[in-house]
């Protein structure tokens, strides 16, 4: 793995955690069971969609 895609995936890493953060503190969620749920479904979309698209691009140069 190159320093350049390793830097890619810990900023997808880094953006799947911070927006279901920002999410649940801009709407004032409370409860744990619903900022869970946001954090896995918003996380995993914001994680699987950037790297779908990036293995998509790397294959396509190939």
């Amino acid at each position: 793995m190159t320093i350049k895609r390793f830097v890619q995936l810990f900023i997808c890493y880094i953006i799947s955690i911070l927006i279901p953060f920002m999410i649940i503190n801009y709407f004032d969620i409370t409860s744990q069971s619903i900022q869970l749920v946001l954090y896995i479904v918003v996380g995993f979309v914001l994680l699987t969609l950037p790297l779908t698209i990036m293995t998509i691009n790397k294959n396509k140069k190939y």
